[in-house]
């Protein structure tokens, strides 16, 4: 058995930080299976320290414009200049020279496709490494829809010829990945669910929390439904109880300030919380976007979810979700283009009077199973090398 075994994982958020935060999360696990992980982070840096084993590697960062997700800008917000695509380029290949016995891309090449420039020619070299690396590609449980079927076929392609293995971080019991991406039979058998990534430390306990939890994600598209929890607390039965904001690292500072000034007594507003899911299994009802994150912790910890789904431009991905988990009355739904006052006040009644869901149905070991096969997968390759 090769001993230490080395990964490398790509991963690439936009506008918030879930598909870091399940990086992280997934680097952990495989941390405390022997690996020496490094994360090569190109987005904005989260607000988390590295846990032990594991070493973040900061690309030049690359975000989206607003909620336009098709155009991409730098940390200053000017378009992506080709020296910055240079850089990261560099620093990738740069870790290639670690020799990892593992590769493993967040998303790609299942979403993130205007990185087929940095990515692409990088998987060709990962590929004629001898011995091979293993080369996985590891997804969230829903994907975004894609209207051109070309999309779907290149993204066949690009999977059959880079790729060794899909990891699918989610229960198939829920949502399978062939509900939203439906040519997965034509992955040949390199699909694998397995299970949601879950933080350990959603499930610690705590002994206050506020009546009502609203938490918009990372923050850089929540501002409406801020304003919307603001404008629904007096028109509630918990309109004298306290309510807790949580508007996410990402909020614009002006907008944070804006908002402070308009809250009334007993509503309080944060950045960012580390105890955000034990929140939200505390109190009596928790308001949120409908990620993969919030929508995991709140399974987790049992909470009244009310959900309102991200769903600017083509991006359909929140939207199924929180429509699947309402079919199951595991949540309320108010769509993004509906939710204001009126209408989140009656979701919120509407889910306090709801039995709180059932944490037993579903699987949160995620983590810790992906990292036990990629193992396996690393020692039945290098082992016979």
């Amino acid at each position: 058995m090769i001993t230490p075994w080395k990964v490398l994982i790509w991963v690439q958020s936009l506008l918030g930080s879930g598909h870091l935060r399940r990086a992280v999360l997934l680097a952990e696990a495989l941390a405390r299976s022997g690996a020496e992980v490094v994360v090569a982070n190109g987005g904005r840096p989260g607000p988390w320290p590295a846990p032990v084993g594991v070493r973040v590697v900061q690309l030049p960062a690359i975000t989206a414009r607003g909620t336009d997700l098709g155009e991409l800008v730098d940390r200053n917000g000017a378009p992506v200049a080709d020296s910055v695509w240079e850089e990261r380029r560099r620093i990738l290949t740069d870790l290639l020279a670690g020799a990892p016995h593992a590769v493993i891309t967040e998303m790609f090449p299942f979403g993130r496709r205007a990185f087929r420039p940095e990515l692409v020619g990088w998987l060709r070299a990962v590929r004629v490494a001898r011995p091979r690396p293993v080369i996985v590609a590891s997804v969230r449980d829903v994907l975004v829809s894609k209207p051109d079927p070309a999309r779907y076929h290149w993204m066949v392609e690009t999977c059959l010829e880079h790729y060794d293995h899909v990891l699918v971080h989610g229960d198939a019991r829920l949502l399978a990945f062939a509900d939203s991406f439906p040519p997965a039979a034509a992955l040949e058998g390199r699909v694998a669910h397995t299970g949601f990534v879950l933080d350990p430390s959603a499930l610690r306990s705590i002994t206050a929390a506020p009546a009502v939890l609203v938490s918009a994600g990372g923050g850089a598209v929540g501002e409406d439904l801020l304003r919307a929890a603001i404008a629904a607390r007096p028109l509630t039965s918990l309109a004298s109880a306290p309510w807790l904001l949580v508007g996410g690292q990402n909020l614009a500072p002006a907008t944070f300030e804006t908002l402070r000034a308009l809250l009334p007594p007993a509503v309080d507003l944060v950045q960012y919380r580390a105890d955000l899911a034990a929140l939200m299994g505390a109190c009596e009802v928790s308001v949120c976007q409908a990620g993969y994150n919030s929508v995991v912790e709140g399974l987790a910890v049992g909470a009244r979810m009310v959900l309102v789904p991200f769903a600017a431009g083509a991006e359909d991905e929140q939207e199924r979700r929180a429509r699947r988990l309402e079919a199951l009355g595991l949540a309320e739904r108010v769509g993004e283009r509906e939710v204001d006052g009126t209408t989140l006040a009656a979701a919120v009644e509407r889910a306090r009077a709801r039995p709180r869901p059932d944490p037993g149905l579903w699987s949160f070991d995620g983590a810790a199973r992906a990292a036990s096969l990629i193992a396996g997968w690393v020692h039945e390759r290098y082992d016979d090398a």
